[in-house]
């Protein structure tokens, strides 16, 4: 069985995306602070949780990648890498184009989506 918790799901982001500047953190804050400062943000929330008996659940994991460019054109440049370097370490099931309000402005945007079992 695969296991996570939002710190191992949170070093795991970091790690993959060493050598790219993306802010990782499980703050939303701190993302729009890094977006509004001009850096990619993931912003990594606690899961969904569904109880598939009484001693094992799913969680279904939600990452927001935010990019810091209100141009979509200039955010598919943004995203490309970032995409690649999350796919195969965090084994996300999909990722779905999206757009995020930060102090009055919209950013392009990915939700990326995992399951762990535990």
């Amino acid at each position: 069985m695969i296991t996570a918790t939002l710190a191992q799901i949170t070093a795991e982001a970091t790690a993959a995306l060493d050598g790219l500047e993306v802010t990782v953190t499980d703050q939303p804050h701190d993302a729009a602070g890094a977006v509004m400062a001009g850096v990619p943000a993931l912003l990594i929330l606690p899961p969904d949780i569904e109880w598939l008996n009484y001693t094992a659940h799913t969680a279904t994991w939600t990452l927001w990648a935010i990019a810091p460019t209100t141009d979509p054109t200039e955010a598919v440049g943004i995203f490309e890498p970032i995409l690649e370097a999350l796919a195969v370490p965090l084994g996300l099931t999909a990722a779905a184009a999206q757009t995020y309000d930060i102090a009055d402005r919209t950013f392009p945007g990915y939700t990326l989506t995992l399951t762990t079992d535990h």
